[in-house]
């Protein structure tokens, strides 16, 4: 990259850093911090530092460019914190990551910098629901396609009981949000359709939320998730996985020498699939398996977002390709095994 282009790119990234940090110090602190001096630090070893006595807080260059700008904000508060343990408690004498700079961190709603222990972690009730539905998806790779069949609505089934044990449950559960899939300047319809597959039949709520592209300088769309943490999981792995049985099923057509654009196609994978996931519901209805929503994520949407609206897609003509991808969609069965997320090691660190 030009250098030019590169220290542009740092002028934007240096006022974008104030403007978050000016919001993080009002919203959070009672604007108790006064304005440091900002960097963009070349460093390769560290996401961020604090220097007490030039009031510099550094970014990592490195780490703006390749991760995404909210993990940048994490880094961002961490440091802020480091800064209001040494200007405001007047704390000099304690380790870096000590008790203040942790009680700070839970001010700032940023969890501290965890660190590894030995032993394997306790399993939680989203492992041992996802271990359940990787088995079953696991037998939905049998060519059997009548035994196929039964285990992906078995699995559905299975979700659809945990979800309903959750809506009947005296205290409502505890909600998280997720961000998947790449931003872009422009939602395509085939996203759009993705997301409207994973709010209706994946118990999970879907928001495109504005976010800041550093390497574009630019703010793009991202799809936000918002449900329970097994709920989260799923729809994170449907997501994924619709994205690319859709690309797969779309070149397999263009090879057959097929008519149609991938638009059309793609469109009517999902739709298909759609009223694959509509028929296995009315099954479950039948069988007194009915879904009437989740009224307590309804309420923790709207406490996270207060102004939302729709957004409108467009229609797809109804071609030839457009009907092949329904029936192809109508086959599709969501078959590999799901595995819990979970941190990969640090390159960077922060101080």
């Amino acid at each position: 990259m030009a250098s030019a282009t590169l220290e542009a790119l740092h002028r934007a990234w240096l006022k974008k850093l104030r403007d978050e940090w000016q919001v993080v110090n009002r919203d959070k602190l009672a604007n108790r911090l006064k304005l440091p001096v900002f960097l963009i630090d070349r460093a390769s070893k560290r996401l961020g530092f604090w220097d007490t006595r030039q009031r510099t807080l550094g970014i990592s260059e490195a780490h703006i460019w390749q991760h995404p700008w909210l993990d940048v904000l994490e880094t961002l508060k961490h440091e802020m914190a480091h800064q209001y343990v040494s200007e405001v408690l007047g704390i000099h004498d304690e380790t870096s990551h000590g008790v203040a700079w942790r009680e700070t961190c839970r001010l700032l709603d940023v969890a501290p910098q965890a660190t590894a222990t030995p032993g394997q972690a306790p399993e939680t009730e989203t492992d041992r629901m996802l271990h359940k539905v990787k088995k079953l998806l696991a037998l939905a790779e049998s060519p059997n396609v009548n035994e196929a069949e039964s285990a992906m609505a078995a699995a559905h089934a299975l979700i659809l009981r945990y979800n309903l044990d959750v809506a009947k449950a005296v205290h409502a559960p505890d909600y998280a949000w997720l961000r998947v899939g790449a931003t872009a300047a422009a939602i395509g319809l085939d996203a759009k359709l993705v997301a409207s597959i994973l709010s209706r039949w994946f118990f999970v709520e879907c928001v495109w939320v504005s976010v800041y592209v550093a390497r574009n300088d630019r703010m793009e769309r991202q799809l936000e998730l918002l449900g329970t943490g097994t709920n989260l999981e799923l729809a994170h792995y449907a997501h994924d996985f619709l994205h690319s049985a859709c690309e797969s099923l779309w070149r397999a057509h263009a090879r057959a020498g097929l008519r149609g654009t991938r638009r059309e196609f793609v469109a009517g994978v999902l739709t298909g699939f759609s009223q694959k996931l509509q028929a296995e519901r009315q099954v479950h209805a039948g069988r007194g398996l009915v879904w009437l929503g989740d009224p307590a994520l309804g309420g923790y949407v709207k406490s996270r977002y207060r102004h939302l609206r729709s957004m409108s897609s467009t229609g797809v003509r109804q071609s030839e390709a457009h009907q092949a991808g329904v029936s192809a969609g109508q086959k599709l069965r969501i078959h590999q095994g799901i595995h819990a997320k979970g941190g990969g090691g640090r390159l960077l660190g922060r101080e």
